[in-house]
């Protein structure tokens, strides 16, 4: 498709999760250096570094040849106002001030962001991670993207149902969903959901899943690159890369410990990932049954030491409640880890995990002692390993897909 008298698109990605985010830190990477492999030369690509968390990947963008230095855009101040840290800023007291003006009607006026974004040069914006905020621009039209909706899957959990966060979401979700002009989602099921919960245009979609990160390559992968309290465990472990929330479901993991203690089979579990409120009753639930010395939580750890983590245990335990996708499993594919994976994840890893019901401590016992066998093991591995060519040949296509809807909107911007 050749867009119009030759007319140019300005394009501005705009990258605003921390690193601590973890592995939609690196899929907004990944999508930004697929989106700049398959753009027509048409498109003149930006990219807003929101937070500037993101310098480190750019540098590499640059030294690819696929992003020129000039096209880094830097906000001049991103909270430029106490107006803007009551519309912007995470913490929970803001969030609650926001909540508040919502419900009682108020006009939330625009963040520093948007109206840098609204008021700039670029034709159309890509927001490579979810930004609730896109829903505020007036004079852009926006690309979203859609990570989950594990908000209305299971509102149990506290981090979706208190503060305000639920209404929050579906007030963004509503919003942004039918306001976007075209949405990326990493799933057909959560395409299906999209469209089935909101109404939202299914034409308006671009599926493109998830791949490793690509940072996962670069760590050594020997014993020699494991921390030193993990490095001289005497019994062999198990790996959950998974920020400490509610829903990641750690407990389930230290219970089929237990199990397996009691049938004679020791192992570890090795967890990473920032505590968001949930160590503390973990801790203690640990301790009441006695597998403390079981139990290593590293917290938030550098990509680097990631790769010998995943290498050293006997399997990767995905226990989230939440999915129906998830990035670490594929990263265990890539460095040949079997994967164990609660039930709703079937539908993303195939035949290449063994499953569990995250309520289920005794199935996951059991899957762990299976991964024991060589030719279960060895049978993960290879299943693994063609599932991630499979993803990776979806995540080409869906890269092709998002690039031949942005020459469309081409047409239609610059008439």
């Amino acid at each position: 498709m050749n867009p119009k008298n030759g007319a140019k698109l300005a394009l501005t990605v705009v990258l605003s999760v921390g690193q601590q985010t973890g592995g939609g830190y690196h899929q907004a990477v990944s999508n930004l250096r697929m989106l700049l492999r398959s753009l027509h030369s048409s498109v003149d690509v930006s990219v807003l570094d929101v937070r500037g968390t993101f310098q480190g990947p750019l540098q590499a963008l640059q030294s690819e040849g696929l992003l020129e230095p000039d096209r880094v855009l830097a906000l001049p101040r991103r909270l430029e106002s106490f107006r803007d840290r009551v519309v912007a800023d995470r913490g929970v007291l803001y969030r609650l001030l926001r909540w508040g003006l919502r419900m009682t009607g108020r006009d939330i006026e625009m963040t520093a962001v948007t109206r840098f974004l609204d008021t700039s040069d670029c034709d159309l914006v890509y927001f490579a991670s979810p930004f609730p905020e896109a829903s505020e621009l007036q004079q852009k039209p926006f690309v979203w993207t859609l990570w989950d909706l594990c908000h209305l899957d299971s509102p149990e959990f506290p981090e979706v149902r208190t503060s305000g966060k639920f209404e929050e979401r579906e007030v963004h979700n509503s919003t942004c969903l039918r306001k976007a002009a075209l949405v990326v989602v990493d799933s057909d099921e959560l395409r299906d959901k999209a469209e089935r919960y909101y109404g939202a245009n299914p034409e308006k979609f671009v599926v493109i899943p998830f791949g490793p990160s690509s940072t996962i390559v670069q760590g050594a992968i020997d014993a020699s690159a494991l921390p030193p309290r993990i490095g001289s465990l005497s019994r062999p472990y198990f790996f959950y890369p998974a920020q400490l929330w509610m829903h990641k479901n750690h407990r389930t993991i230290v219970e089929a410990l237990a199990l397996l203690d009691a049938r004679g089979k020791h192992y570890d579990a090795v967890f990473v990932g920032k505590d968001h409120g949930a160590e503390r009753s973990l801790a203690a639930f640990i301790k009441s049954i006695g597998m403390t010395d079981r139990a290593h939580f590293l917290g938030y750890v550098a990509d680097d030491e990631l790769p010998a983590l995943y290498s050293g245990s006997q399997a990767l335990i995905m226990a989230s409640y939440f999915g129906p996708t998830n990035i670490p499993p594929l990263e265990a594919f890539l460095l040949r880890v079997p994967v164990i994976a609660s039930n709703q994840h079937r539908d993303q890893l195939g035949e290449a995990a063994i499953f569990f019901d995250p309520d289920a401590p005794e199935e996951l016992a059991d899957a762990m002692e299976a991964t024991q066998k060589k030719a279960e093991k060895s049978r993960l591995v290879a299943a693994g390993a063609a599932r991630l060519d499979y993803l990776t040949i979806r995540r080409d296509q869906g890269a092709s897909e998002l690039s031949e809807a942005i020459l469309r909107l081409q047409k239609r911007l610059l008439l």
